[in-house]
């Protein structure tokens, strides 16, 4: 087994992609994409919530109206938002079903939410109460249950909430309960009886119950069995939970997937600058990239998996190897790109190629503008296998992201 054998990855014509989009380049597979929404949606319906589950992938973990499109013509699936710019532009790409995330806001910002009609889920009671005062087409909240420095309406206030909506004469549409990440699978179902019973004690008349994010995906996992959340026995035990607590059967239930259906949706290409430099205080090996392209790896300490390439794009397995740090482009002192060291085999050096695997999310939508890094250069493969430029590479004195209104082929 090697590096790509699980990985889409594999299959693409990465010397013409390289010579056409040039390095750094984001890759993303609509293939892949398809594949993880198809999942989840399955594994609803196998548990016999296909008709109430709804998905709202947040546009933030990758901000490429191009790489979403899909979400266009899948059932049952819209974009989260949560700035009113990320709604005109994703307007302008033909995006039509939206729920509002949008932390504390202006009595502005939530009117001009109201004028869309999509749903809009606010942070605190005197948020509610400016929509109660003003009609309100609908009312949907956050809530924090864990009483954090998250936006959202405090578990100790649902009371207050209960009560200003009752003297309004107005019933809850939607609750959205904020219960963080990084849960496992039964944390996870924990938090669903814990959603559950807010909906019975406080609001059961609202329709819709979102269970937000949260759901894991394993870095450092290879196969798609291991990296990806277990929706069939989460969405099994949400079903039993239900019925035994007696949820009418016409709540909608919604979810807000990321990194579960993004992750492994993208991979990261790389120059490699020269063998590996051993030095008194460490093994480093240059690359053309920069911890800007990616700071989540670091942030969040990431370490994706990794593949070698040589100068042909073909794979580089097997023989010794050196621990060594990816080190960046730039003369910052933490330019690394991983936060660990990778196992570099025997021979590599300039003129063969990095790739950094799962990097669909929080990876180029995340890009710093510091110290002058361009942003890369970004292209989707369409599921009929066609490579197509969505982003340009920024020039040399040009540090924004540059999303194209068009995809544009990449030439033979």
């Amino acid at each position: 087994m090697t590096a790509l054998t699980h990985s889409w990855f594999k299959d693409i014509d990465l010397k013409r992609l390289a010579e056409q989009a040039g390095t750094p380049v984001f890759v993303y597979s609509e293939a892949q994409f398809r594949k993880n929404l198809g999942r989840v949606k399955d594994a609803a319906a196998a548990a016999g919530l296909g008709e109430r589950v709804e998905l709202y992938i947040p546009f933030f973990p990758n901000s490429n109206p191009h790489v979403l499109e899909p979400l266009k013509d899948v059932d049952g699936v819209g974009i989260l938002v949560q700035l009113p710019s990320e709604y005109r532009i994703l307007r302008e790409f033909g995006f039509e079903k939206f729920i509002v995330s949008p932390g504390h806001v202006s009595d502005r910002e939530i009117a001009f939410w109201d004028e869309t009609g999509h749903p809009t889920f606010l942070a605190s009671l005197d948020e509610v109460a400016y929509s109660l005062r003003t009609d309100a087409p609908t009312i949907s909240v956050r809530i924090d249950s864990l009483d954090s420095g998250k936006p959202g309406i405090k578990y100790g206030e649902l009371g207050q909430l209960a009560a200003l909506l009752k003297e309004h004469e107005r019933d809850l549409d939607g609750l959205e309960v904020y219960c963080g990440s990084g849960n496992s699978l039964e944390e996870m179902v924990g938090i669903v009886e814990q959603v559950f019973s807010i909906y019975l004690e406080h609001f059961p008349t609202a329709r819709s119950i979102n269970f937000a994010g949260g759901h894991g995906f394993d870095y450092d996992a290879w196969t798609e069995a291991e990296k990806h959340f277990d929706w069939h026995e989460y969405f099994r035990r949400i079903a039993q939970s239900a019925a035994r607590m007696e949820i009418p059967e016409d709540v909608t239930f919604l979810f807000e997937p990321a990194r579960d259906v993004l992750a492994d949706t993208g991979a990261l290409l790389l120059d490699i600058e020269r063998s590996v430099i051993t030095t008194p205080v460490s093994s480093i090996l240059v690359t053309n990239g920069c911890r800007m392209l990616m700071p989540s790896a670091q942030l969040r300490d990431r370490n994706h998996n990794v593949a070698f390439l040589d100068s042909a794009m073909r794979e580089i397995t097997g023989g010794a190897t050196t621990s060594a740090a990816v080190r960046g482009r730039t003369i910052l002192r933490n330019d690394y790109i991983l936060p660990g060291d990778v196992q570099v085999p025997e021979g590599v050096g300039a003129g063969c190629h990095l790739v950094i695997l799962d990097v669909g999310a929080y990876c180029a939508t995340q890009h710093m503008e510091f110290l002058n890094v361009p942003p890369a250069a970004e292209v989707l493969i369409a599921a009929d296998g066609t490579m197509n430029l969505v982003t340009s590479a920024g020039g040399e004195l040009d540090k924004w992201r540059h999303l194209l209104t068009e995809k544009t082929p990449v030439k033979q």
